[in-house]
């Protein structure tokens, strides 16, 4: 009796697909592939990320860091990898010296239920990495968005600045542009599949000087939203570029 319960729960757990553990990321080549020989440190990343994603073409994330860094360190990169989506890489960020608070928000797709990864490096070249499973209910790379458009192109760009700032204390600025993100998967009903079209990247700068900058794959969601802190709040140019090179620049 008790031998064939042993047999029976063998099955059972060779069944289950376990999920993928960040000390795990040796088996994605996306993720090799960018930190080369580094091996990333465990904590300090957390991922904001729902458990269930009913929709997987619009998942909200969020990225904050509250690991230890040296005096003269911040993080000027993160980078966002979904094991199990056709193009592994996601969205990549850049940040300088001068954003106070690495917490950033974005909308992002999701073919299937998997893990999520994301790697953060700082300026003296020390890496850190996360990982977060998910379920996906509904594919997000076949899916056109939560917000169906004929628009092929950007328009109109958006940006929130907080409504109450003080200067010198961190806020959130959110920015947002109308576009399809096109991910090059879905079908045209013609037997083929729609041409990529995506919204390349996205500069925020002041007076001159580079802030951030956003660089979008097919896993970003249509209408790519992107939300970061600052503490100084004028003379803010947002710009963003398409595949065809096309810019918009949206001031404050």
């Amino acid at each position: 009796m008790q031998s064939w319960r042993i047999v029976v729960l063998v099955l059972v757990l060779s069944s289950i697909s376990l999920p993928v553990l960040a000390a795990d990321w040796q088996r994605i080549e996306a993720i090799n592939s960018y930190l080369t020989n580094q091996q990333p440190q465990q904590g300090g990343v957390n991922i904001g990320l729902p458990l269930v994603a009913e929709d997987g073409s619009a998942v909200p994330l969020k990225i904050t860091f509250s690991g230890e860094l040296a005096d003269d360190e911040y993080i000027d990169t993160i980078r966002v990898f979904a094991s199990n989506n056709p193009n592994t890489e996601v969205i990549d960020f850049e940040l300088s010296a001068a954003i106070p608070r690495t917490e950033l928000s974005t909308r992002i797709r999701l073919r299937e239920s998997q893990t999520l990864f994301v790697v953060a490096k700082s300026n003296l070249d020390n890496y850190w990495i996360a990982s977060r499973d998910i379920r996906v209910t509904v594919s997000g790379c076949l899916m056109a968005g939560d917000v169906e458009t004929t628009a092929t192109g950007m328009s109109q760009p958006r940006v929130a600045l907080p409504r109450s700032a003080t200067p010198g204390e961190a806020a959130e600025i959110r920015t947002m542009i109308n576009h399809p993100m096109e991910t090059g998967f879905r079908d045209d009903g013609q037997g083929g599949t729609l041409a990529e079209n995506l919204v390349e990247s996205l500069e925020v700068s002041q007076a001159g000087e580079v802030l951030l900058t956003v660089g979008f794959h097919t896993g970003t969601s249509a209408n790519p939203f992107v939300g970061f802190y600052l503490d100084q709040f004028s003379d803010l140019s947002f710009t963003w570029t398409d595949q065809q090179a096309e810019r918009i620049t949206e001031t404050r």
